[in-house]
């Protein structure tokens, strides 16, 4: 049994190999785990810019952790509750992932 990479709330980049107009770019969010087919982990993702959802293979998703790791500090710099990140409800680490992708998107050359 293939292991997924990536976990349920995680942020990904979605690109799709050629051109396919179709399947534009960006960011999304990974909404569940699906069964691998051809060798492949799947999942169901969800877009952050319009709420799109599509089916995608493992291959067709590249790491967003760098972010997810960012808004994590950032939350836990600023953390005056002692709630965990991991424990943050979806919409209270969206604000803290904004302000990351904020960041990283002004120290991109």
């Amino acid at each position: 049994m293939l292991e997924h990479k990536y976990h349920v709330g995680q942020l990904v980049h979605f690109w799709r190999k050629g051109l396919v107009r179709s399947s534009p770019p960006g960011d999304f969010r990974v909404e569940r785990l699906l069964p691998a087919q051809g060798g492949q982990s799947q999942y169901r993702i969800k877009s952050i810019a319009d709420g799109h959802e599509r089916v995608v293979h493992e291959t067709e998703l590249g790491d967003q952790v760098m972010v997810e790791a960012l808004a994590q500090t950032l939350y836990e710099a600023d953390n005056a509750t002692g709630v965990p990140w991991a424990q943050r409800h979806r919409a209270i680490r969206e604000a803290w992932l904004a302000a990351a992708r904020l960041q990283a998107a002004s120290q991109v050359v």
